[in-house]
């Protein structure tokens, strides 16, 4: 299976404990992924963006074994090419069902549909309006074509098209840099960047546990040739998250926004700006239960308070980034003794 992510959870603990996972990945781990999961699996080591995989020695050794595999769960392949790569390479595999865990942000490439965004609004425009829509989002773009390029070779699949992530154990490190933004807001002594016209754009959350759950519901009935969107109920917008964050730290009174015209100016969520993702066919045909997010809100929250000291190397990521954001103020010295 590839995959990169090291959530832990009720339904990863399932996964990894009811089936024999194989992960294959580039070899870094992040977070507790050593003591929580590492021992559970077999690992096999790639560097897919540096070498094609059929040019990977471990992966070739693993694919000559007579190992039957009933999933791949795909968390990597971002581009068209990338999905090629990996279903060459894993051809001779024959497992039961393909699984891509996608992206919401496919939607802001497709023509505009009436909200909440189903799975069935994921039409490209044709002609000369395809590359303009592409354009919105090239990170979607490329998604959507490892989508059409997994659907194309006839692999019996499933997509799973997940919202921007947020929790614990979460690799782009968005929520603990606003995180500890507040957590420090007096110290920074700047609001938060908000550009006006992302102001009032609704967004969906989802979470790793929302996925594992997709994952694990979607091998127990046997579901193929499907898509389906994966992320929490609540409607988000990026003052409303930073108010609930800041309000969980009773720092409500302490943060405030800067609001500006610069689209530019520096914002983590969200990554797409089409609107909300209508999970409703997950939850009817998978048996979907999404999170809730004040659970969600203060797992993340207090995951993130206790892993400045059990988690440096992620620490330093994410102050390495804030304080490049910092640069021209005096944060850069203020943040790092602090913490």
């Amino acid at each position: 299976n590839t995959t990169t992510t090291t959530t832990v959870s009720y339904y990863y603990y399932y996964y990894i404990c009811v089936f024999a996972v194989v992960a294959l990945n580039d070899g870094k781990n992040y977070f507790d992924y050593e003591s929580h999961i590492a021992h559970r699996i077999h690992n096999v080591g790639c560097r897919r963006r540096a070498i094609p995989l059929k040019d990977c020695f471990e992966l070739q050794q693993f694919l000559k074994g007579d190992n039957k595999i009933s999933a791949v769960v795909d968390f990597t392949s971002s581009t068209g090419e990338l999905m090629e790569d990996a279903l060459d390479a894993l051809s001779g595999l024959n497992p039961d069902v393909y699984i891509f865990v996608s992206a919401g942000a496919i939607y802001d490439v497709v023509l505009e549909s009436d909200q909440p965004l189903k799975e069935s609004d994921s039409v490209r425009p044709s002609g000369s309006k395809r590359s303009f829509y592409a354009s919105n989002n090239e990170f979607g773009d490329k998604m959507l074509s490892s989508e059409e390029t997994l659907i194309a070779r006839g692999v019996p699949y499933v997509i799973l098209r997940a919202a921007d992530l947020v929790g614990p154990r979460d690799t782009t490190h968005r929520w603990w840099q606003y995180q500890l933004w507040a957590e420090h807001f007096t110290t920074i002594g700047q609001g938060f960047p908000i550009p006006n016209e992302l102001s009032a754009v609704p967004f969906s959350l989802s979470t790793g546990d929302d996925v594992a759950q997709a994952v694990v519901k979607v091998l127990q009935r046997k579901k193929i040739n499907s898509v389906y969107n994966i992320a929490m109920e609540k409607t988000f917008t990026l003052p409303n998250l930073l108010l609930e964050l800041c309000t969980h730290l009773n720092k409500e009174k302490e943060c405030y926004a800067n609001y500006n015209d610069d689209i530019e100016s520096y914002y983590l969520y969200p990554s797409s700006h089409q609107g909300i993702l209508s999970v409703e066919k997950a939850k009817s045909e998978l048996g979907f239960e999404p999170s809730l997010w004040q659970s969600v809100l203060t797992t993340t929250v207090e995951f993130y308070r206790t892993g400045k000291a059990l988690f440096s190397n992620e620490k330093d990521i994410v102050l390495g980034r804030l304080n490049k954001k910092e640069k021209s103020t005096d944060c850069d010295s203020a943040l790092i003794p602090l913490l």
